[in-house]
């Protein structure tokens, strides 16, 4: 079953996994659905016939189509677009920005993230990750935390870094010498690069 990694950083700046929350639909995904409905109009897929109306989509799919679940990358932006709509609640747009690729959560600002996992309404994995978190942040040598929002993918921070050739293996990210990643709470939430 997939699951929804959280890594941290050591004073060193190198990633380790901290915890795997099991299924990774509970993550990111229903971050994605749960603001998909309540903000965004019901998704009408580019093969549905133009002469079939908007109340009638989901009886011609003989399902309701959800942006979350297409393999396109448009309908998504959608969603991801939603990070910058003043229509959202902070702890919206903090779970949504936490969903983006390679951002990167500084420990002195885990208390505004747990309590956004915490705020945030609807069926999530968010309250586990927020005790996950939580621990986190009584690590002295947490510095920072990332995710990984689904398993089934590749890995984002542990074996990310420069390949050893001499021990063969892969080094974790290291937030002093790689720049990949960005920082939530650095700048506001309206300067978060594009998913």
């Amino acid at each position: 079953m997939s699951y929804t990694e959280i890594f941290g950083f050591d004073k060193e700046g190198n990633a380790y996994g901290q915890a795997d929350i099991r299924n990774a639909h509970r993550g990111a995904m229903a971050i994605w659905s749960i603001l998909e409905k309540r903000y965004l109009p019901p998704y009408r897929p580019s093969y549905v016939p133009s002469h079939v109306l908007d109340k009638d989509i989901e009886s011609y799919c003989h399902y309701k189509p959800s942006r979350s679940f297409c393999m396109e990358v448009e309908p998504m932006r959608a969603i991801w677009d939603l990070v910058n709509d003043k229509r959202l609640k902070d702890c919206e747009k903090i779970a949504l920005a936490c969903t983006f690729d390679h951002v990167i959560i500084k420990k002195e600002d885990l208390p505004k993230l747990i309590d956004a996992f915490k705020e945030f309404e609807g069926e999530t994995s968010l309250r586990e990750q927020a005790n996950v978190l939580a621990e986190m942040f009584k690590d002295e040598n947490c510095i920072a935390v990332g995710f990984n929002q689904t398993s089934v993918n590749g890995d984002t921070w542990v074996n990310a870094g420069p390949y050893d050739e001499e021990n063969e293996e892969s080094n974790p990210y290291n937030l002093f010498k790689q720049t990949e990643h960005w920082f939530l709470f650095k700048d506001e939430i309206e300067d978060t690069p594009d998913a």
